[in-house]
């Protein structure tokens, strides 16, 4: 049976990308599905793009000062309808115009997920988390995780979790752990979900690099506390040779 799905954008000063996100969401083949864009005020073009949408019934749309991306996603879980979510913020793209209607008869469990298509400056590769909660969990002790432009997160689940805003960066991280921690049900399908730019962004800011170690490390520490004291002394070699 299909869900529901809300499929939400948050963006600050996108001009440059806002209108490609905007329009692989609008592509998509698929009709229960709602369009929340949350902005966080933006002070260029950005506001005057969604404005030329805003006649299509689909878009719910807010715009005002928040405390950062993961204020402004949790914001918008407040007010979505959908039975899962799906952030595709500003830049990131769907895969193709089936994603939606391939994925909602597959939706089970508090996330399902699929696959992503990395954008980087020496070329683009497919990315696959497939696996058990449990190869999952692994997945996290090593600083990796399912990104969140392919996860489709049960609504309830979402409410109930929320994105931890003391994370700068890796708020998401920070939720994945604490649910796979948790035991919630993961569904993986093996399927393309979205294409995502590896360039640009705060994560992959190399300056960025040693708050999202930190900020990692922390959430790790928290929710598998063992196994952070196990690998504690690996990560530190490991780092010191990057």
């Amino acid at each position: 049976m299909s869900k529901k799905i809300s499929v939400v954008t948050v963006c600050f000063n996108s001009q440059d990308t806002i209108r490609m996100t905007i329009e692989s969401v609008l592509s998509q083949k698929y009709d229960d599905f709602e369009y929340i864009i949350v902005d966080g005020a933006s002070t260029d073009e950005t506001l005057k793009i969604i404005g030329e949408y805003s006649d299509n019934a689909i878009i719910r749309m807010i715009s005002e000062a928040d405390n950062g991306l993961y204020d402004a996603m949790n914001k918008a879980t407040s007010i979505a309808e959908g039975d899962y979510l799906c952030f595709m913020n500003s830049g990131d793209i769907f895969a193709d115009s089936n994603v939606l209607s391939d994925i909602s008869d597959r939706l089970s469990g508090d996330i399902t997920y699929g696959n992503v298509v990395r954008i980087r400056e020496d070329g683009e590769f497919t990315e696959k988390y497939k696996g058990t909660n449990a190869e999952t969990k692994w997945t996290l002790l090593k600083g990796r995780m399912i990104c969140h432009q392919a996860m489709f997160i049960k609504r309830e689940t979402m409410l109930l979790y929320g994105y931890d805003t003391r994370y700068r960066i890796t708020a998401d991280f920070n939720m994945l752990c604490r649910m796979v921690r948790d035991k919630k049900e993961l569904n993986y399908v093996d399927r393309d979900i979205a294409r995502m730019d590896n360039i640009e962004g705060i994560s992959s800011d190399k300056k960025n690099i040693p708050v999202m170690w930190k900020e990692d490390d922390d959430s790790i520490k928290k929710c598998f506390p063992v196994w952070y004291m196990l690998l504690r002394p690996l990560k530190y070699i490991k780092r010191k040779l990057l």
